[in-house]
């Protein structure tokens, strides 16, 4: 998945200089011949230079990586329990492949549209009444439509068979059919469903309509001397008809483009056209060695010592990065749920203050067990040893896999303590509401709520000569819900704030 997220990134970036060349420089110099195959070869060029990522990402799985995979973040709270970070959410994002999986979804549902496009022409191919004119294979349509062609055939509906303008249609329709653009079409809205998200892609599908349009136009003029007459036709049809995205529509607007381009003279600079449509070269050079500088594939050399080593899996090799990597069983919601259930706060830390990140380094091994499970980066008080401990703990594991053997792999994983806003602060943790806080003298003591025992054997009471209670908001500044205040005094005084 992260190889298909990469292939969409790049080729994303080729298709972007594509239809910005075409926009900026090639639309402006170009015919529409030219400008025709600009677009076709620029993307078709666009979609190998991108595959490229899929092969090298393909060579290098294996032996070699310096990087143990990294599991997402576990957090222990004092108060909260485990809870997802930032960071275990991104990690989430791009490991699932979350966005990805959302742009296959929206992918697939455009694929189904064209489908269902295909179908319903070659439902029509099969079921409809077939006639030959002026060189073309006619399908008749009961419904109102406007005439359309895909590949060898062209779509008419039954009232217009004795149209007077019919020959003039199929003439355009003709033309779409010599110079294939079906083939175009169909090349597009395969692409179009890959990278729905690209708008290079939405602005170069409108252009190829465009410049198809313009090439079957040119091919009816060369052979239609009233060209009034045949623009007239053109606006009579202009508000007609069903549209197909795989076929050629006799009415595809803009019409005031096409009649624009019919009524110009193209006087075009055939070294301008080809310098802009070059100018692609060196930017596409310039992107691949950018996407190049990736992680070298294996040569043949380090192939044949891979498989050397392969021998070699039973005990001594632990892989970092392996074909099939190891799974907990249930997957990672699971794992997040088994630290959830075991992973305690030590209360030495706690009452210490003590907070910050356990790295801890294990490896699955081929039968799926944990072992070699040591602190990379600890933090101490007790910390380091339950994050150990949990590790573990863990059952079995679904064994990794390269080349179609059991392999050792190492993970890493953090594991986060963290303590409450007010525990974090010096302030006493929400276990301290239902005892009371005794100041005697600047002195501080913590007694249970059986205070009779407890303050006689604490303080005398011959030596308590002033007494104040707080509670409520008034106690709240100390981390309390109930303080009392105590001093030597003659007198003894009893105060109590709600």
């Amino acid at each position: 998945m992260e190889a298909l997220g990469s292939y969409l990134f790049w080729t994303s970036i080729y298709l972007a200089i594509v239809g910005v060349l075409q926009w900026l420089m090639v639309s402006k110099t170009a015919t529409p011949s030219q400008n025709r195959w600009f677009i076709l070869l620029g993307l078709a060029a666009s979609v190998l230079l991108g595959a490229f990522v899929l092969s090298s990402s393909q060579s290098n799985a294996g032996v070699g990586s310096i990087a143990s995979y990294l599991l997402p973040e576990v957090v222990v709270g004092t108060s909260s329990g485990l809870e997802y970070t930032r960071q275990e959410l991104y990690q989430a994002i791009s490991t699932r492949g979350i966005l990805v999986y959302t742009s296959l979804g929206i992918s697939l549902i455009l694929f189904l549209r064209i489908l269902g496009s295909i179908l319903f022409l070659l439902a029509r191919i099969r079921f409809s009444q077939q006639l030959h004119r002026s060189g073309c294979t006619i399908l008749t349509l009961k419904k109102q439509s406007s005439p359309f062609s895909f590949f060898g055939f062209v779509f008419v509906p039954e009232n217009m068979l004795s149209d007077e303008h019919l020959h003039t249609i199929l003439i355009h329709e003709k033309a779409h059919i010599q110079k294939q653009h079906s083939i175009d079409l169909v090349f597009m809205e395969v692409l179009t469903v890959l990278f729905w998200f690209h708008p290079a892609i939405w602005y170069l599908r409108r252009e190829l309509k465009m410049m198809h349009e313009y090439e079957a136009d040119r091919f009816v003029l060369e052979q239609y001397n009233d060209k009034k007459a045949y623009q007239k036709l053109l606006l009579d049809m202009s508000l007609s008809g069903l549209r197909f995205p795989i076929a050629n529509p006799f009415n595809y607007s803009p019409l005031k483009k096409r009649i624009m381009m019919m009524n110009k003279t193209i006087r075009k600079n055939r070294i301008s056209a080809i310098l802009s449509m070059l100018i692609i070269l060196p930017l596409f050079s310039i992107i691949w060695l950018v996407q190049s500088c990736g992680p070298r594939p294996e040569t043949a050399v380090e192939v044949e010592e891979a498989a050397t080593v392969s021998d070699e899996y039973e005990q001594d090799v632990i892989f970092t990065v392996v074909e099939e990597q190891p799974q907990f069983p249930g997957g990672e919601s699971a794992r997040q749920q088994f630290m959830m259930d075991n992973l305690e706060y030590p209360q030495a830390a706690r009452q210490a203050g003590i907070q910050g990140t356990v790295f801890v380094s294990f490896v699955i091994e081929q039968d799926g067990s944990v072992s070699n499970v040591e602190v990379l980066r600890g933090v101490g008080s007790g910390l380091d040893e339950e994050a150990v401990r949990v590790v573990k703990a863990m059952p079995r594991w679904i064994p990794g896999r390269q080349r179609g053997e059991d392999v050792r792999v190492q993970f890493n994983m953090p594991i986060r303590f963290r303590l409450s806003q007010d525990e974090a602060a010096g302030e006493p943790g929400p276990d301290q509401a239902s005892a009371y806080l005794i100041i005697f003298d600047d002195e501080r003591y913590t007694i249970s709520e059986n205070l009779g025992d407890e303050l006689i054997e604490l303080i005398p009471l011959e030596e308590i000569g002033h007494i104040k209670v707080l509670t409520g908001e008034a106690a709240e500044p100390y981390g309390y819900s109930r303080v009392l205040k105590l001093s030597r005094k003659e007198e003894v005084e009893y105060f109590r704030n709600e």
